[in-house]
């Protein structure tokens, strides 16, 4: 796509201003926003729309329920295909109110796909046109209250975020948007989320909770390590907590020194990777030299999870060298007669073969 210069442009439909690209691009990091926090679940569908010729559907869908599956829609088969069992009486409503939002966001997308395309002189090729729509909802919210987040990008860029937190009554846009709202669009646009979107979030979001809360409320304990190794490029030393087979995906994982956490900045990984078997693992290095681990420093590895009543902590006392160079020092003092035995064997072995001196058996010894 070639690069335009920023500047506005009123879209007729809605009635919003779009400078182009002027900000910063999309990025699959902002999909972890859509994970509920510890002790709340979500309802998030993933939408996209493609604009051009190509192999795949001109629209789709995926429904995830926190980092579960449960649905899909495309512009193809017009309906919403359930990914779990669902024994609801109600399936055939359901499915009828699923088709008529994503319907709607289908509408919607290709609409706006199609001018910023139009405007731009972008028709060549194909644009891709991404919405992220769903809700969030405690497990203490009693009420079905709860927060709705929303966010667009074409080809790349962001072109609205918001959120919506029903229980407080804000209605937040993110000040990088590059959307301009006036106050009659915003007031519009807040009432279609709060009498449509929302209730029809929740709704959905607590049929899929009940239909799979054996799956889905779960509580698998992490298994926790704290690991030492030498590193053969540096004289350092890399201490590594791991977590794994943990379920829900939430955990707080920490290294501590001498019993205080160290600073994000020194710490290496931290990533959340799925596991094969639906749990997931999570962990974190810390590079540090041999003198300072000899210096009697302790380092712990510390747990937060869902599944403990308390936190979990593993120890490694660290006031001798590592385990990895004692190991090594070990197994070498244990080689060292073990090669002086076999080295004599064939030194003798050769003396007597050859017959004559020291210098014939003393190339054989050495490899010549």
């Amino acid at each position: 796509m070639k690069k335009i210069n920023l500047i506005k442009v009123t879209v007729p439909y809605p009635a919003r201003t779009y400078p182009h690209y002027g900000n910063r691009p999309f990025k699959t990091d902002d999909t972890r926003q859509c994970y509920g926090e510890a002790g709340s679940h979500s309802l998030y569908a993933f939408a996209t729309y493609i604009a051009g010729e190509t192999q795949f559907p001109e629209f789709s869908a995926v429904l995830m329920m926190d980092d579960v599956q449960v649905g899909y829609y495309d512009s193809i088969k017009n309906r919403l295909i359930h990914c779990i069992q669902n024994t609801s009486q109600t399936y055939d409503v359901e499915e009828q109110e699923a088709g008529v939002v994503f319907g709607d966001t289908f509408k919607d997308m290709k609409y706006q796909a199609s001018y910023l395309r139009s405007h731009f002189n972008d028709t060549d090729g194909f644009g891709v046109y991404q919405r992220i729509l769903g809700c969030e909802m405690s497990d203490r919210n009693e009420h079905g209250h709860g927060r709705i987040k929303l966010l667009d990008a074409f080809s790349g860029f962001n072109l609205q975020e918001l959120n919506l937190n029903m229980q407080q009554g804000s209605f937040l846009w993110n000040t990088e948007s590059v959307i301009e709202w006036n106050t009659e669009i915003q007031t519009r646009f807040k009432r279609m989320v709060v009498n449509l979107c929302h209730p029809c979030c929740i709704k959905f979001l607590k049929k899929y909770l009940q239909n799979e809360k054996r799956y889905l409320l779960r509580k698998v304990k992490p298994r926790v390590r704290l690991l030492k190794k030498t590193l053969t490029n540096s004289a350092e030393i890399q201490i590594t907590c791991v977590a794994t087979g943990f379920y829900p995906r939430h955990i707080n994982l920490t290294i501590l020194r001498d019993g205080q956490p160290v600073v994000e900045d020194q710490i290496i990984g931290g990533m959340l990777l799925p596991n094969g078997d639906g749990t997931y693992q999570m962990r974190k290095s810390l590079e540090v030299s041999v003198d300072e681990i000899r210096a009697g420093h302790s380092y712990t590895c510390s747990a937060s999870h869902l599944s403990l009543d308390n936190k979990l902590d593993i120890s490694i006392a660290s006031t001798s060298l590592p385990m990895v160079i004692s190991v090594l020092v070990l197994v070498s003092v244990l080689m060292i007669p073990i090669f002086g035995y076999n080295v004599w064997r064939r030194c003798a072995g050769a003396k007597q073969r050859c017959g004559f001196g020291y210098a014939a058996a003393s190339s054989e010894c050495m490899g010549f």
